[in-house]
């Protein structure tokens, strides 16, 4: 039974983390949108499409920091100031 809840706490373990860098992945694409959005409205570029493009990125940035709460996961290191922006 405990090589069990080992192996548990380690899948458990590694979800964490997985969750981690997806989060760290959806902040950069939230943060790249948000930059990019300015940029890309002087361009010949529907502005529907732009702003639909970041909010997608906002979304996804969102579903994942809530899963990570739902977790009750806390940020590592320097990165915790930037999932509570």
């Amino acid at each position: 039974m405990f090589g069990l809840f080992n192996k548990l706490k380690l899948n458990s373990a590694q979800y964490d983390q997985d969750l981690f860098d997806t989060i760290q992945d959806a902040k950069y694409d939230f943060d790249k949108a948000k930059a990019s959005e300015e940029a890309l409205y002087e361009s010949n570029i529907d502005p529907r499409w732009i702003k639909a493009q970041t909010a997608f990125a906002k979304q996804k940035y969102f579903f994942v920091l809530r899963a990570a709460r739902q977790r009750k996961m806390k940020g590592r290191g320097h990165q915790q100031s930037t999932w509570y922006e």
